[in-house]
């Protein structure tokens, strides 16, 4: 009853922080303050009575069957939409939270010497709390359900052997005794009734872990998720509004003014909701905003989030313990008591470690390793944590808590600088995740990738200065060349095409609507709706480049700093020319004939610097051709037929001298573009050499002579090597680079894609690397053809003179960037 108090009522919010945009900030501030202290003397209050009746033994069971039946019943709070007339109240929920809280607190000490009191098969056979129907971390509900029958079928087992009931699940759990904690209420053992029947006894630690970890996940989290949809809400009503203002400021209307009126009463609504969210459980009122540290009463500080992260690191310590501790490699299979357990354990502890970074100094205090060991072991492990969203939540805490990000810059970069686990194993997952992330089960799993892999790459770029960090990269380059490194290449490479390719169109189409309203008198004719909907189209085309053009700028820079150190993998034979093609294509568009439909009014407001882009491109060529010993670079350059002119190596090196680029860098450039040169007149000297190529030495797919051709086991097809390894790399928006721009729109309509990773392309039969069977014979017989051909076939000097001429005439008029 007492804990039905609202979560601050709209008569309060009026009350308090109407017309808050004009008030003195000392009003404000006596606001909060006032909320704050009614608020944590309710929870001393509501504390004090649960514990009274905790203690004693008539009350305790029903206090705690109470307490159950509550969680139970509003188990619909977890969902996106919650009817308030079935449910509950937030405000119930966070004083809930915060009451529970304060009864785990006797032990949540710094060692959590009672985590062992705490049982997982609570999770299983308790009758109080409906844990099972929850979504486990990794075993699915039939998995759970297999689970639990093999576990009471040992029971049963056991019984037969011995003649009587087996209870060593009993036995276990009596052995933990009664919970004894100064500060607390000394609680015996509470029974619980298994699916078997027998009488099961829990500590008064073990109820209360799980009981506040629900009550948590319906409560405070809960309320974290609102506020923050709140915050959401609010910018967006400003943007809409700040658009109506510039419209009706141009063609005043009669609708237009009440649009504002209303958008502008919306947001003094939101905003007043908003501060109510900030009194209970955001603010903190020492280090206000509003006004000096000594106004404001020391014992008013962050009790709730503070106690939220102390619990949340029982839990994941705890959860951890179930696997053997805090070490890597983990063990293989995943241990089922862990994959069983519900996945908001870890849900809620990341999202409530983003939510309290966000806010200054809200950490200070708190002990991060536990959280930094758990990520780093099960950010990278779908074996352990199903969820790849759930892994990707991990990787955006520790973007949080990068130096240059965090409030506290010492105490975060010691978990990256310092930390055993992080130092040997933070690059390799990240790698690793990097690659696992391109699917994730979701309709909108192209989409998302994008803002996961941007967490990422932020992290890799800070890593990558620290020079521990930059040797294990380094080392993982090298050993795992053809493996996940590879893959992370792969896709990195992609990513920066499609989102350069697709900035690059949107700016055009961007360029087409600014015409169309900088023609005043045609656009003032226009009808007021159509010229609201081109409006609303152009500031959605003016966010999409924006966040485009800041992504592909991480992904080009993520390829320029590490080419420096590390070349091998990108001249691979299933690398090189699609890392050509990238760079060839890049170039083009930046110094090309196209280049000036490019040219914005503010460049900079869309994170478009072409001159930085094109010195970053620049560098990547000749970054690779510093480290290409075996001299394939050139020639892979050449060979894209779609994007690589040579004059366009000599437009660049122009704009690169105009705009102070390293002079070395630019004759590295230059000789480059020569050896390019070179070698697309010796492929046309050595195709003219061998004449008509028999088909069967032909590749069926690039439809080029063959190198190294092998036998795929189950479709039997012959292929070149490169061809088909390009394939096993390819992802759902490259399948092979020479149909790139045919995905690309065909992604938009489809989510699901023609072939998929690790397939035969002939029959989609699982195929890996390792499976392909080399193609002696025919090797050897197309060797014996290119010998025959050159000794056989004498190419008219007349003729090969000719085409050289032709070679090096220019395809397309390339003229210089201005």
């Amino acid at each position: 009853m007492l804990m039905e108090l609202c979560f601050l009522s709209d008569v309060i919010s009026q009350q308090c922080f109407s017309e808050a945009s004009s008030r003195r900030p000392a009003d404000l501030l006596s606001s909060f303050t006032t909320i704050k202290t009614v608020m944590n003397n309710l929870y001393d209050g509501l504390h004090e009575a649960l514990l009274c009746l905790l203690k004693k033994s008539e009350t305790r069971e029903s206090v705690l069957e109470f307490l159950a039946a509550v969680i139970n019943n509003n188990s619909s709070r977890a969902h996106l939409q919650i009817d308030p007339l079935t449910c509950a109240s937030s405000g119930m929920f966070v004083n809930l939270s915060a009451v529970m809280l304060m009864l785990c607190e006797p032990f949540l000490d710094a060692n959590l010497s009672k985590r062992d009191k705490i049982d997982p098969n609570y999770v299983f056979y308790s009758n109080r709390l409906d844990l099972r129907g929850l979504t486990a971390l990794h075993a699915s509900s039939e998995e759970v359900s297999a689970y639990i029958s093999e576990l009471n079928n040992g029971r049963t087992d056991s019984s037969t052997e011995n003649g009587v009931k087996d209870n060593r699940l009993l036995t276990s759990l009596e052995a933990t005794g009664s919970s004894s904690n100064s500060g607390g209420p000394r609680v015996q053992n509470v029974r619980s009734v298994s699916s078997s029947g027998d009488k099961v006894k829990y500590t008064f630690i073990c109820e209360c872990f799980f009981m506040t970890a629900r009550v948590l996940n319906l409560g405070l989290l809960k309320a974290f998720s609102d506020f923050k949809h709140l915050v959401q809400d609010i910018s967006r009503s400003e943007d809409s509004l700040a658009s109506l203002k510039a419209m009706n400021e141009q063609t005043p209307t009669r609708q237009l003014e009440l649009d504002i009126a209303r958008l502008e009463k919306e947001i003094e609504s939101y905003s007043q909701e908003k501060m109510c969210y900030e009194a209970q459980i955001v603010r903190n009122l020492e280090e206000s905003v509003l006004g000096p540290i000594d106004m404001y009463p020391s014992e008013i500080g962050w009790g709730l989030i503070q106690r939220a992260l102390s619990f949340c690191r029982l839990m994941v310590v705890w959860l951890v313990g179930l696997v053997g501790g805090f070490k890597l490699p983990l063990p293989a299979p995943c241990p089922m008591e862990f994959a069983c357990m519900p996945e908001h354990f870890v849900e809620d502890t990341m999202e409530l470690l983003i939510f309290s970074s966000r806010i200054p100094k809200a950490l200070d205090g708190v002990i991060l390793d536990d959280f930094m060991n758990f990520i780093i072991m099960f950010m990278a492990s779908p074996e352990y944590i199903r969820n790849p969203y759930l892994r990707s939540k991990m990787v955006e805490v520790l973007n949080c808590w990068m130096p240059r990000r965090s409030g506290s810059s010492a105490t975060t970069a010691s978990l990256f600088e310092g930390h055993q686990l992080s130092l040997q194993y933070l690059v390799r997952n990240l790698l690793k995740l990097y690659v696992d992330i391109e699917f994730t089960g979701s309709h909108t799993q192209f989409y998302d990738k994008f803002n996961i892999r941007h967490y990422i790459a932020e992290l890799l770029e800070y890593l990558w200065q620290v020079p521990s960090h930059r040797n294990v990269w380094r080392q993982i380059a090298k050993a795992e060349e053809k493996g996940v490194y590879l893959n992370f290449l792969n896709f990195l490479i992609n990513d920066s095409i499609y989102l350069l390719d697709e900035s690059l169109n949107k700016i055009l189409e961007l360029k087409t609507l600014e015409a169309e309203m900088s023609n005043t008198a045609e656009w003032e004719q226009r009808p007021a709706q159509e010229r609201q909907e081109r409006t609303r189209q152009f500031q959605s085309q003016e966010n999409i480049i924006r966040i485009d053009m800041k992504l592909a700028n991480e992904d080009v820079s993520l390829l320029a700093f590490t080419s420096e150190q590390i070349t091998s993998p990108f001249l691979l034979p299933e690398m090189v020319e699609r890392v050509a093609s990238m760079l060839n294509y890049f170039l083009l568009q930046l110094v090309g004939p196209q280049r000036k439909s490019l040219s914005l009014k503010d460049p900079e407001k869309y994170e478009f610097r072409p001159k930085h882009l094109l010195k970053q491109i620049v560098n990547i060529y000749v970054h690779l051709a510093r480290g290409d010993e075996g001299n394939v670079f050139p020639a892979a350059i050449s060979r894209d037929g779609r994007s690589y002119n040579e004059q366009l190596f000599d437009a660049a090196a122009d704009v690169l001298k105009r705009i102070g680029e390293d002079g070395r860098i630019i004759q590295e450039f230059v000789e480059l573009g020569a050896k390019a040169k070179a070698a697309a007149v010796e492929a046309m000297d050595a195709e003219n050499a061998l004449g008509d190529i028999p088909d069967e030495f032909l590749d069926p797919i690039q439809y080029t002579l063959m190198k190294d051709p092998v036998i795929l086991p189950s479709s039997r097809v012959t292929l070149d090597r490169p061809v088909i390894l390009r394939h096993l790399l390819s992802d759902s928006v490259t399948i092979l680079s020479f149909i790139y721009t045919l995905l690309i729109n065909c992604i938009r309509l489809f989510s699901e894609v023609i072939f998929l990773l690790q397939t035969d392309p002939f029959n989609r039969s699982p195929l890996s690397p390792d499976m392909l069977i080399p193609d002696t014979d025919l090797k050897a017989r197309i060797d014996e053809f290119i010998r025959s051909q050159a000794t056989g076939n004498q190419v008219d000097d007349t003729q090969l003179q000719s085409t050289k001429v032709t070679l090096q005439t220019p395809t397309t008029d390339v003229q210089l960037i201005d």
